[in-house]
């Protein structure tokens, strides 16, 4: 599976639906969603108000109602989507004289995703018009900043109410080369250093101050000085375009730009841009967590460097764009590490409170530091659509359509969890049914539910990373395998067979100096305890302080030279219940009592960040302490000096 020679495909919404664990966890986010689509701020009587906000709410209820097969969703979503529609103007245009560029383009995905679950031909319309006022008076709209970074985005709509129209594919090449050379970043990433040592605070404080004075213009009448020349120029400044292209949300979105770009305009080799992009994100601002630090700019290597949530949602939709196009299971890697420790680590465990920013290190989330991106700080933020709740939306929906990925007459497993896949293969229509605890256990077993007749179909299996997998049927060891498996069968109604996975507790290390440890794609971290409160000043702020010590690291084997990193005794571990809150903090599905030394000189930084010292010192001894999947504890390390 390592080299595809042709894209595949991402199965229709609705195809994939969750069970077991996951059906529990994506019920709590529905509950999330009710939360959200009560509150009064999304909508103004009724009547979109032009934020980014309401678009992504909408798209996230259309990606749950179809990964649900909820049809109450659907008419919701239906209901919800008229504001949309109604905020349409007669030449084509809508969202109102408020409306900004990022927010538009959030609503034309919003609008393709519910064609996808309805099937409206309402929604092209809709987009055609707006594409076609678009295309008329392009060359006269200010564009800048972070809208006119995202103008790609639009590539897939355009797309789908394209067919052979001349103008919609020459507006798709304008698009594309308006918005910033994602391509060449891609081959040559210029952002090799955290945000703060590539340009001046200075010079980032006058592009802010630039865009906001535009945005105060915008519909009155002295936006007329703000011409489309005037944001051209703007957009040519080199801090400007820094302050664009190391921002995090956008360049998580831009990692899919080549495979689009391979698939709209017919070019060949260039996901393999998308490859280079995604890797050079890992190399220099990664963690242990698989997504990349930005809060919201490209911060380095740092486990206190904050990740946008936003943008951990918007990197795992677009590698699951550039898995279809490549195969390159790396791509599935990173998903489950994000979806299954970033996201599952970004509210509480019934989801009552969502993060919009979380680092890898966790000494304690509070309200301190507010900014105009994180207005709550690092706090949980509870009763409000924040960016981080309206990611979690999204973001499952999203990871399950790449479970299976699909060409003519073969199937391709690239990830694992409790659902159920509804596909054809080689004519026939297939209903197949992944019962497993996966990532918490390490057995997957496959039921074909129902089937036309018998299926002639090959079938590829992922190996995680980290682990090892056999294919068993029959009670028989079929095949083995470290990266891949891969067979040729018959698939019956009725067909059983299992994949029973060696998950051991691998230590890793680092690019930072650090040691973090894994079980498969699940970051284990320590379990200090922890306590809420509700912030004083903020209302909305929930902040989480740990109860007990947290400066200590696991003591690890001296090693010789080449030899692997690994625990002088082996783990003792505790195996949990699921309950309905797949995260729980107080039961966690599993945990491991580990032996560990305490740091008598790591502290927490002026800012409350656990800042490792250059030379950590170690106390002589040595006891016991409980690790827990990264999504399992609002509190803890996952990055530890190296303790030998």
């Amino acid at each position: 599976m390592d080299s595809i020679p042709e894209r595949m495909k991402i199965l229709p919404l609705g195809s994939v639906s969750p069970e077991g664990w996951l059906k529990d966890q994506m019920s709590l986010v529905n509950d999330l969603q009710k939360r959200l689509g009560a509150d009064s701020t999304l909508t103004g009587g009724g009547k979109w108000t032009g934020g980014e906000a309401f678009p992504r709410y909408v798209r996230g209820l259309c990606l749950l109602a179809g990964a649900l097969r909820d049809a109450q969703l659907t008419e919701k979503a239906k209901s919800f989507m008229t504001a949309i529609f109604d905020s349409a103007e007669p030449g084509g245009d809508f969202g109102g004289q408020g409306c900004t560029l990022p927010a538009k383009i959030e609503a034309v995905k919003a609008v393709l995703t519910y064609h996808e679950l309805t099937g409206d031909e309402k929604a092209l319309s809709f987009l055609r018009k707006f594409f076609k006022n678009q295309f008329n008076t392009l060359s006269v709209t200010p564009m800048f900043y972070d809208g006119r970074a995202r103008l790609p985005e639009e590539l897939p709509a355009i797309a789908a109410v394209c067919g052979d129209t001349l103008w919609l594919k020459e507006l798709a090449v304008k698009l594309a080369g308006l918005s910033c050379n994602w391509q060449r970043i891609a081959d040559r990433f210029p952002y090799k250093y955290s945000f703060g040592r590539t340009i001046s605070a200075r010079a980032a404080k006058r592009v802010v101050s630039s865009v906001r004075e535009f945005e105060e213009l915008k519909g009155k009448k002295r936006a007329k000085l703000f011409t489309a020349a005037k944001a051209d120029a703007e957009w040519k400044k080199p801090s400007h375009r820094v302050v664009v292209e190391a921002d995090g949300v956008n360049i998580a979105k831009a990692v899919k730009y080549p495979c689009l770009f391979d698939s709209f305009f017919g070019y060949a080799g260039r996901e393999n841009l998308s490859l280079r992009l995604a890797g050079a994100l890992e190399r220099y601002h990664g963690n242990a967590t698989g997504m990349f630090s930005s809060s919201p700019k490209l911060g380095g290597l740092s486990p206190v460097s904050g990740m946008d949530v936003e943008g951990a949602g918007e990197f795992v939709e677009s590698l699951s764009e550039v898995l279809a196009a490549t195969g390159e299971c790396a791509c599935a890697d990173i998903m489950e590490e994000i979806v299954y420790n970033v996201m599952g680590g970004a509210a509480t465990e019934d989801l009552a409170a969502v993060r919009d920013v979380i680092p890898a290190n966790r000494a304690d989330s509070d309200a301190s530091e507010p900014s105009a991106r994180y207005p709550h700080g690092a706090a949980y933020v509870k009763g409000l659509p924040s960016r981080g709740a309206l990611a979690l939306l999204a973001v499952y929906p999203v990871f399950l359509r790449s479970v299976c990925l699909t060409r003519e007459n073969e199937l391709n497993f690239f990830s694992y969890a409790p659902c159920t896949v509804r596909t054809t293969a080689n004519g026939g229509e297939l209903r197949i049914k992944l019962d497993t605890g996966y990532p918490f256990r390490n057995t997957v077993v496959f039921r074909v539910e129902a089937a036309e007749g018998d299926v002639s179909v090959a079938i590829n299996f992922r190996v995680p990373h980290r682990t090892t997998m056999q294919l068993v049927s029959g009670g028989q060891v079929v095949a083995t395998g470290e990266h891949n498996i891969s067979v040729k069968c018959i698939l019956r109604t009725g067909s059983t067979f299992m994949l029973r996975m060696n998950i051991p507790l691998t230590p890793s290390a680092n690019r930072d100096g650090t040691v973090s440890f894994y079980k498969g794609s699940l970051l284990m971290a320590s379990k200090p305890g922890e306590e809420y409160r509700t912030d004083a000043k903020d209302a909305h702020a929930v902040a989480a302080y740990p109860t007990g010590r947290w400066a200590f690291a696991p003591v690890l084997t001296k090693r010789m030279l080449g030899g692997k990193l690994s625990l002088p005794d082996n783990e003792r571990t505790v195996v949990g219940q699921f309950t309905t809150h797949p995260y729980s903090h107080s039961s966690p599905p599993f945990a491991l009592r580990i032996v560990c030394r305490n740091a008598v000189n790591w502290e927490c930084d002026e800012h409350g960040r656990p800042a490792l010292p250059a030379q950590t010192k170690f106390a002589e001894e040595s006891s016991e302490r409980v690790f827990v999947p990264y999504g399992c504890t609002a509190t803890g390390m996952t990055h530890f000096p190296v303790c030998h």
